[in-house]
């Protein structure tokens, strides 16, 4: 004998052909697993969340400079006392709060203690001499989810919150947008 069922000469022998079939089974399954998720995806960036999937690359890839006729330590107490953020790294509900500070630089994070950190932002301060302060403001770092920028609105406000500040000690302030490449990104 040669392996194969009686009545089939020449056949595919019947445990081979159900490690086939289970072989095929799971390809299958997997390709209609990342076919699902590819259609959510793109329903969400183009259907369900087009506003944010649209602002999200914007202001991923703005940085925004402005020029401040005030000093590099004023425009750190202005921002840090006006701007709307968690006195410390939330532990339940992400929330924006200030990751790190230092001579040059103002970093907020959004996120919580349980959650990932969705994004991270700074403002780089930059002392131009008798004119005042060249201020940066840009996301650094940002995750997806199902293609769309997670954080969106709380990105919005914050741009905002640090332009008013900045405008409460310059109401002249004037900015610039410049686009930049993607920094850097990670998610679903």
């Amino acid at each position: 004998m040669n392996g194969t069922s009686p009545g089939e000469p020449g056949g595919i022998p019947g445990p081979l052909l159900g490690v086939l079939a289970l072989t095929a089974l799971v390809v299958l399954a997997v390709l209609w697993g990342k076919l699902k998720a590819y259609t959510r995806a793109k329903a969400k960036q183009h259907v369900l969340a087009r506003r944010d999937h649209r602002d999200g690359q914007r202001l991923v890839a703005e940085e925004v400079h402005f020029a401040v006729a005030a000093g590099v330590p004023e425009i750190r107490r202005a921002v840090l006392s006006s701007v709307r953020l968690a006195p410390g790294c939330p532990a339940l509900l992400a929330d924006a709060y200030v990751l790190e500070t230092t001579d040059t630089e103002i970093v907020i994070a959004y996120g919580s203690a349980l959650s990932r950190r969705n994004f991270t932002a700074s403002l780089e301060l930059r002392s131009a001499g008798a004119a005042g302060t060249d201020a940066v403001w840009g996301i650094r770092t940002w995750t997806l989810s199902d293609g769309v920028t997670d954080g969106v609105s709380v990105m919005r406000r914050l741009r905002e919150d640090v332009e008013m500040a900045l405008r409460a000690l310059d109401p002249a302030l004037h900015h610039t947008i410049r686009h930049r490449r993607a920094r850097t990104q990670s998610g679903t």
